[in-house]
């Protein structure tokens, strides 16, 4: 790459002088040359995973994700309900509200609705 671009600048200043066949030289307009642009790589959109929370129950009820994946809790419930376990500590979710929780660190993460603790669920995290 080194050679290419250093070849390219010589030819550009041979392209820039010019002489009148007396011996005598002088510059004409200048000719730049420019490095390509710098490549840029676009991130990967961070991972989102949904859990719904209806009939009194965590659907999925298991999941498995990766790292740095983002997974929100939706009540779809007229009744109250939580997620709570863990790193899991969302407020009192009533009907429509959602809550999030990006899951940085590998393990299983067990949670429970304290309001209705038949109500279960699992996160695995690779």
């Amino acid at each position: 790459m080194l050679v290419a671009a250093t070849a390219a600048l010589g030819f550009a200043t041979i392209g820039a002088w010019s002489g009148d066949g007396s011996g005598v030289h002088s510059a004409s307009s200048s000719t730049a040359v420019t490095a390509p642009a710098a490549v840029s790589v676009p991130r990967a959109p961070a991972a989102t995973q949904s859990v719904t929370i209806a009939n009194f129950a965590f659907s999925p009820a298991s999941l498995t994700v990766s790292r740095g994946t983002t997974v929100t809790w939706t009540n779809n419930d007229s009744a109250p309900h939580n997620v709570r376990g863990g790193p899991l500590q969302s407020p009192t979710l009533n009907q429509g509200a959602s809550y999030s929780h990006t899951f940085t660190s590998a393990g299983s993460f067990s949670y429970i609705c304290t309001f209705h603790p038949s109500m279960h669920g699992m996160v695995t995290v690779r």
